[in-house]
């Protein structure tokens, strides 16, 4: 095959992959919507339900925080614990931080610290920021089952701001 019609076919791949989004990014754009579309959160709602049915992990997270938030359904804390524990079992780090949040404040679970520092601690290990920081302020304040450790809490506030910072460019 002559470089131009790997060129070729190699643009073309590109071109119709773009056109045809999986579900979970066709999910996320129905749920912030864009430029000249409005959001369409019952239409995100079914892609993370269906994808999320299928075992895909990023839409079980999805689903979970829809149903966290009470976006296009009702608001049910139960289901948004069962979505983002089977999300946060598949190493879905903002899955892990959203579950462990729920297990600190007793939400659609019982309240557990310690099943949350173990989800916070899983989080920050796959460099989750938000996780980071919580560590880091549960190891400042001895909270969450963690032991005081002031200087192991600085160490993390660093590493925390400088994910955060390399996430979120220009802010």
């Amino acid at each position: 095959m002559s470089r131009l019609r790997i060129a070729i076919a190699a643009f073309m791949l590109a071109f119709v992959g773009a056109a045809t989004a999986g579900p979970v990014e066709e999910g996320r754009l129905c749920l912030r919507g864009s430029d000249g579309t409005p959001a369409n959160l019952p239409r995100a709602f079914e892609l993370f339900s269906s994808a999320a049915k299928k075992g895909d992990a990023q839409a079980a997270y999805y689903l979970g925080m829809m149903y966290k938030n009470g976006m296009a359904v009702a608001r049910d804390l139960k289901a948004a614990a069962q979505w983002l524990q089977f999300s946060a079992n598949r190493q879905t780090p903002a899955a892990m931080f959203a579950l462990a949040k729920l297990y600190l404040s007793g939400e659609g679970v019982k309240r557990d610290e310690l099943a949350a520092r173990r989800w916070i601690e899983k989080a920050a290990d796959l460099e989750y920021p938000e996780a980071v920081m919580a560590m880091a302020i549960g190891l400042r304040d001895g909270s969450m089952g963690f032991e005081r450790n002031e200087a192991l809490a600085e160490t993390q506030m660093r590493f925390a701001n400088r994910a955060l910072k390399q996430a979120a460019p220009g802010l």
